[in-house]
């Protein structure tokens, strides 16, 4: 059988269904790019090793949101409430076609969990952290000398509170997904609408847990 085009949408599909296949993640290189059928050579021509893998799927849901919110005309007069729920809402969208890939990879039952979950979680978190997230801007009493230092908290919320969100919809069983709707609503509220440092801490606090649940450690986060 002819060898397939190594191109990187390809290869993460690839490794998509390995895992869904074989319920694990390949050993080696060689052991995928044969799953796969194509050459190692074409394979180190996109990723360096295994885990750059899906690294690339998981920053390209956070990316391709960024990118659709630039897009949109009517988000930059959006409030930072809307942006933001704007933004969990656009990436939820958007993990939908690989919800059983999503589900299978942070499920608390896949043994290594622990060890992969921030190798293929902790580019994103940078990605947020580095993006000019201007929906996200700390009340009005932090004092100018300390707002670099609370930006900075904000995103870091943002994204805690993205993978909440995450961990949250692979748990829903609901019809439609509303409780995760609803999750979403009720937490961005807690966020924006209150504006007190307490509701911060406690949002900060809900994305720990969860980021501790699916295998980062206190010191990761």
């Amino acid at each position: 059988m002819a060898k397939k085009t190594g191109s990187k949408k390809a290869i993460q599909k690839s490794y998509q269904d390995y895992l869904l296949t074989e319920g694990r993640t390949p050993d080696t290189v060689r052991i995928f790019t044969n799953y796969a059928k194509i050459s190692d050579e074409d394979f180190f021509k996109v990723f360096g090793n295994l885990d750059a893998i899906e690294s690339s799927i998981w920053m390209g849901y956070y990316s391709n949101t960024l990118d659709i919110l630039g897009k949109d005309n009517d988000f930059e007069s959006m409030t930072g409430r809307e942006k933001h729920l704007s933004f969990l809402f656009t990436l939820l969208e958007l993990m939908k076609a690989d919800r059983s890939y999503i589900l299978f990879r942070m499920s608390a039952n896949l043994k290594d969990l622990e060890h992969a979950g921030p190798r293929y979680l902790a580019a994103t978190r940078r990605m947020v952290m580095d993006a000019e997230v201007d929906w996200v801007q700390p009340p009005s009493f932090v004092p100018e000398k300390g707002l670099k230092i609370a930006k900075s908290g904000y995103k870091n919320a943002l994204w805690q509170h993205s993978i909440a969100m995450i961990h949250f919809w692979i748990k829903d069983d609901s019809a439609g997904a509303v409780d995760t709707d609803a999750f979403v609503e009720k937490s961005t509220r807690t966020l924006f609408d209150l504006g007190e440092l307490p509701a911060l801490d406690s949002v900060i606090d809900l994305g720990k847990f969860f980021l501790q649940k699916i295998g980062f450690s206190k010191t990761a986060v």
